[in-house]
């Protein structure tokens, strides 16, 4: 089977100083089963799977890693460093055992690639035939879902119905009270550009200094991470970016939630091998465990986000294709993050961003 080929860009200047040796302490040594706590990552029956914790963890366990348990007999350890692109360098630099396989989204993947931390995948072992996106297949990883982050709004606050465009979210006297963000940048300076009129075939590359200069706009009446789902839910918050799964889940709790797919922002989820990884086959008995169709559906009743693979992707009708990110119902009025973009620019994006919520 050929290989999809793209070529990492230029190393990233990661600054990282004297590099001490890091071992696996930062894993949270969760198992799936319960046989054999002892059992480390270099052992040929164990996987160290790094993700990202919390309700995504039990949510991925559930879908994927305890039926891969079950199939394989393997133990499976989990730590929380998915996006943690310079503790990997970090470990790999030193010498020390990464983990077998990382989830890890546009950006990070972008990053890890620059940096020469992956491995290139074996596709011999691979079965990559039913990726509907053979695009966003490369050397280094293969997709197991799409997601997004939406704009959303507090029906309650607004019942004439809420802001339906970025645009709209910055515009507090029609629609006033607190708006959210997350915490990083990445999808938060391309809304501030849509919002101050930027198309969304325009955005890359970013016009750091205009997207700043917009945010500033918007800053006495927004919030930047925290406890957004509680701020969302009990209706302290009423407009703003947030990840489409937790969107869902606080409607699922009651609270009078909408969200809109004008401007959305799209990511895909991509399962990778670090370079130096102990046990890299079965990581790829892991990925293509992960591409199968059941596997698939289970991801997607899980999260709600849309699988990767074109056989469960026929399954669902229009309406359901219209409500998730990532199809040609929704493309059309969203974007998809420029990882490449992110990669070459993170130093600068992530001390801007910063000094601008510090401050």
């Amino acid at each position: 089977m050929a290989v999809r080929s793209r070529s990492p860009r230029r190393l990233l200047a990661l600054g990282l100083a004297a590099l001490s040796a890091v071992a696996l302490a930062g894993c949270t040594s969760s198992e799936v089963g319960g046989g054999g706590g002892t059992a480390g990552p270099e052992d040929s029956g164990t996987l160290l799977y790094s993700g990202f914790g919390g309700s995504y963890e039990e949510s991925i366990r559930a879908a994927v890693f305890d039926p891969f348990r079950a199939e394989t007999g393997a133990e499976v350890l989990f730590d929380t460093d998915g996006s943690n692109v310079a503790k990997l360098a970090e470990t790999i630099a030193a010498g020390a055992t990464p983990p077998d396989l990382v989830d890890t989204e546009s950006r990070t993947l972008a990053q890890f690639m620059a940096g020469d931390l992956l491995e290139p995948l074996d596709f011999d072992e691979l079965d990559i035939t039913d990726v509907a996106s053979q695009e966003t297949v490369n050397d280094y990883s293969v997709p197991w879902y799409q997601f997004s982050r939406n704009l959303f709004w507090n029906a309650d606050a607004f019942p004439n119905g809420g802001p339906q465009t970025w645009a709209e979210v910055w515009d507090v006297e029609k629609f006033p009270g607190t708006r959210s963000f997350p915490t990083y940048p990445t999808g938060v300076l391309e809304v501030a550009l849509l919002a101050d009129g930027v198309s969304v075939d325009d955005l890359y590359p970013l016009d750091i200094d205009r997207a700043f200069a917009k945010l500033e706009e918007i800053k006495p009446n927004a919030l930047f991470g925290g406890q957004e789902d509680v701020a969302i839910a009990q209706g302290e918050v009423v407009a703003g970016l947030y990840t489409l799964g937790r969107i869902r889940d606080i409607q699922s709790g009651g609270a009078n939630v909408q969200y809109s797919w004008d401007g959305a922002v799209v990511s895909v989820q991509s399962l990778t091998i670090p370079r130096g990884a102990a046990n890299p086959a079965l990581a790829h008995e892991a990925i293509q465990f992960a591409l199968e169709p059941e596997q698939q559906r289970a991801v997607l009743d899980a999260l709600k986000y849309t699988p990767s693979v074109q056989s469960v992707l026929d399954e669902l009708t229009p309406q359901e294709r219209a409500d998730l990110p990532g199809t040609p119902e929704t493309n059309a009025v969203s974007f998809y993050i420029d990882g490449d973009w992110y990669a070459e620019n993170w130093d600068e994006v992530s001390s801007r961003w910063q000094e601008f919520v510090n401050s």
